[in-house]
């Protein structure tokens, strides 16, 4: 029962993600590209799937997408004390922005 639940969770989290980056993605692709830490080709794929791959890709029992908090300096910035939460956000964002898009996404969808 708590593998199935938890299997049910993932693709929520799946569905919500997809739904999410086609939205961004969709309003400025150049800022859901950023934001999202997609290269060109993964954000322009994603964002032309159809409602069918949509829920097919979401129906996964693994998280499809990536979390960047995998980098010890930026969990470090976002959670460092003294400074306030406008600082740590631009911090934030010029580290993310000094990432690479995210390969394993970029792999996926040759």
């Amino acid at each position: 029962m708590q593998d199935t639940n938890l299997v049910n969770e993932l693709r929520e989290v799946n569905l919500s993600y997809l739904l999410l980056a086609q939205r961004m993605l969709r309003d400025d692709f150049s800022k859901g590209m950023y934001r999202l830490g997609l290269g060109r080709e993964v954000a322009e794929l994603l964002m032309d799937l159809s409602t069918s791959q949509v829920l097919s890709l979401a129906s996964s029992n693994s998280l499809i997408c990536g979390f960047r908090l995998n980098d010890i300096a930026l969990l470090g910035a976002l959670t460092k004390d003294g400074m306030n939460g406008t600082l740590k956000q631009v911090q934030a964002s010029m580290m993310l922005a000094q990432q690479e898009p995210d390969r394993v996404m970029q792999e996926a969808s040759r």
